[in-house]
């Protein structure tokens, strides 16, 4: 209700605002003491309720009614005056007031008056006004389905008005207003505020005669309301969120013919704003859906740190670039960026101060270059730059310096002086190589090159390098042997349900049980042995050492409920799920009793063959994992379609998951995202029971992590199992999860 107060006591009128705006639904929209100003505020502002007093200074209340009712504003008016005269009294009735009160004694009965006007609440106001708003038909531009009903409740009713309305917090908004001028009226004084209070239909015959509505505005004065018939638009939930009405300027009845029509009309218009209802939450959901894409997206594409693109980016850009030059028979340059004692910053001024410097160093890389130029991080300390379209090998030798010079100017980062240097490896397209994986294993050596002279320098591939590759050589070699010696072993994670205790399974990962060097993990070998194609045979023994090992761990009983086994994107061939089923059935194992990891770009690679054989392996009942979900590049749209099960969130957002905000919205954006599209969800690398906690409230499955344990040998899985089992002083944990 707006309320206009004319009162030209300052203390009175202070305490008249105060008392009226503690009602929440009542709003002072204007006070003033003066005549003048009195009249032009009610004429412009048009209030619902005018609350007057006859003494002012300068000027006369009386006039003001005289005046306001003269212009033919119908507000209603309140009279509360010190003046009791019973001449002024009558008067003032002439004029239409709803009331006349003693300031002295009877302004708490005034107030009490102004009050008994608000329409009653229904009793689920704020669930009704939350759907009022999920229509998204507030405040709209007028709707032909709406007005086409309300034309035809009009004529069923032979009335000269028809009205579409939504009862909204303070307002009835006219989704279609035949016969009216006008949008929007006040709640307050809405005969529509009073029929949602019911599902039946609310018939004033005559509203000159009603206490209801004798006195209200719309009655007295435009459009003259006598008659009114309104059925409320009660949705499938319950909430009634406006009505169907006709009105008239005389006085009727309606048959029950026709209010029965209008009802039938009701329900047309209830339906059609259950579909705009749905089809405005569908397309909330597909822009939802859109932002997730496009933020995981933007995620996977980009270094979370620098806000450089990543490794995966970098690839596909080389990529991109070599087919280019193939085409053109341009040159182009690859550079490896690798920061020159960067370790002895982290080491001595903290991760913090590390991570800003890597920050100032992908700022200097990217002033350093042109536009059409590519910097990446590929992780670490280790930058990469693309040089497309470079003439020579000198002028890529060029930028190599330039690149220095710009790291070489001191740093100033919170308060310590630094310096920075990098070692630069240069291998020229179509010189050095023509594919990806050419360009980057050539680099990599012209950069350990430039890294051996003592850093801060370039150098470009030469094919006399023969250092690095005899290292590589050797590797090989040695690789060879292990497999011939069964050197490549099974470490076993754990992985803990959230929530209650329980394993979801247990991560077999590969270990080089090296005779010289000790036991070494997959970043020293696994890579090599894909490029090298000693990745099949790797795979599949560790297949065979984890269905056996399962095996084993079952006739002791110890029941692990599924084991995970990393599978790269080329031994997803053909054959591959023939393999993995005679395995299967060669160890009694249970198809769900597998799972499968595979890494995200194995998706982003769009390789039909390896879905193909993913697809097949799922319908056998096999689990499928996507491994470091988040640093690759797939879309939501490829998830969406591809075979899998489970998205393993990569440690490098559960590191900060419980400090760093932004981290926590990517876990709880992932985890939202899984659901939507039936997936589990498993968080990688927890540390410490704070992240165990913090993923467990974003809604995460399963954690893994050293939280738990790190990788053990089979036999101490085994007592860690059983050790967990009896910590947890759970008597069941052979449920498969």
């Amino acid at each position: 209700m707006k309320v206009v107060i004319i009162e030209d006591s300052e203390l009175i009128r202070n305490q008249l605002v105060r008392i009226i705006s503690s009602q929440p639904r009542v709003h002072v929209v204007g006070v003033t003491g003066e005549e003048e100003a009195a009249v032009q505020m009610i004429l412009e502002l048009k209030p619902d309720t005018v609350l007057l007093d006859l003494s002012l200074s300068p000027g006369s209340g009386l006039r003001v009614l005289k005046r306001i009712r003269a212009a033919k504003c119908a507000s209603r008016v309140l009279v509360l005056t010190n003046n009791a005269d019973e001449a002024i009294k009558k008067q003032c009735h002439a004029e239409g007031i709803s009331g006349f009160f003693d300031k002295s004694t009877e302004a708490e009965i005034c107030l009490q008056q102004l009050f008994d006007w608000l329409p009653p609440l229904p009793a689920n106001e704020q669930l009704r006004l939350q759907t009022l708003r999920e229509t998204g038909l507030l405040d709209v531009p007028e709707q032909e389905a709406f007005d086409d009903i309300a034309k035809l409740a009009r004529d069923i009713a032979g009335t000269p008005m028809a009205l579409v309305t939504l009862v909204d917090q303070d307002r009835q908004w006219f989704l279609s207003n035949q016969g009216l001028p006008v949008r929007e009226t006040s709640r307050s004084i809405a005969f529509c505020a009073h029929t949602i209070q019911s599902s039946e239909v609310l018939e004033v015959p005559d509203a000159h005669t009603d206490p209801r509505f004798a006195d209200n505005p719309l009655v007295r004065g435009d459009p003259n309301i006598r008659y009114y018939a309104g059925v409320p638009l009660v949705l499938a939930s319950g909430e009634a969120l406006g009505t169907l009405c006709v009105l008239d300027t005389v006085r009727r009845k309606l048959s029950e013919t026709q209010l029965s029509s209008l009802k039938t009309l009701a329900h047309s218009v209830v339906g059609e704003i259950e579909l705009r209802r749905k089809m405005l939450k569908l397309e909330q959901e597909v822009d939802r859906r859109r932002a997730a894409e496009i933020q995981i997206a933007h995620i996977a594409m980009r270094d979370v740190l620098t806000q450089l693109p990543n490794r995966a980016a970098l690839m596909d850009r080389l990529d991109q670039l070599l087919r280019k030059v193939a085409r053109s028979a341009t040159q182009m340059a690859f550079l490896f960026v690798d920061l020159d004692r960067y370790k002895l910053i982290n080491d001595t001024l903290g991760h913090e101060m590390g991570d800003a410097a890597l920050v100032e160093v992908s700022n200097r890389l990217m002033m350093a270059l042109r536009d059409s130029d590519t910097v990446a991080r590929l992780g670490g300390d280790e930058f990469a730059v693309l040089l497309p379209e470079i003439g020579s090998l000198q002028a890529a030798m060029a930028v190599a310096a330039k690149l220095n010079a710009a790291l070489g100017e001191p740093s100033l980062i919170r308060g310590s002086r630094l310096h920075f240097s990098a070692s630069i490896g240069i291998a020229m397209v179509p010189e050095h190589g023509n594919t990806v994986e050419q360009i980057m294993r050539h680099a990599d050596l012209a950069m350990y090159q430039a890294k051996h002279a003592g850093g801060g320098t370039a150098v470009a591939f030469s094919q006399t390098m023969g250092a690095r590759a005899m290292d590589l050589l050797a590797l090989e070699n040695d690789l060879r042997d292990a497999l011939q010696r069964d050197e490549i072993i099974a470490y076993y994670q754990p992985q803990v349900m959230l929530g209650h205790a329980g394993l979801c399974g247990a991560e077999a990962l590969a270990r080089w049980s090296h005779p010289q060097l000790g036991v070494l993990g997959p970043d020293k070998f696994i890579g090599f042995a894909e490029t090298r194609g000693f990745i099949h045979q790797i795979g599949q023994r560790m297949l065979e050492q984890a269905m056996a090992q399962m095996v084993m761990w079952d006739a002791r009983g110890i029941y692990v409920p599924r084991v995970a086994v990393n599978v790269s994107a080329v031994e997803l061939r053909e054959g591959y799920a023939d393999f993995v089923d005679s395995a299967l059935k060669r160890h009694g194992l249970a198809p769900e009793r597998l799972e499968l990891e595979i890494t995200e770009s194995t998706l982003a690679a769009d390789n039909s063959i390896a879905v193909r054989v993913l697809e097949i392996l799922r319908r056998k009942g096999i689990s499928i994992a996507v491994d470091d979900f988040g640093v690759g590049y797939s879309s939501l749209g490829q998830l969406r379609r591809m075979p899998i099960d489970t998205l393993k969130i990569d440690k490098c957002f559960v590191d900060e998951v419980t400090t760093n905000v932004q981290d926590a919205a990517i876990v709880s954006a992932v985890v939202t995202m899984a659901r939507s599209l039936g997936l589990r969800t498993m968080a990688e690398g927890a540390e410490d029971h704070a992240h165990v906690e913090a993923l467990k409230r974003l809604g995460c499955d399963c954690v893994q992590g050293y939280v738990w344990s790190k990788p053990l040998p089979p036999e101490e899985f085994a007592l860690w199992t059983l050790a967990y089992i009896r910590d947890s002083n759970h008597e069941d944990l052979t449920t498969q999860y």
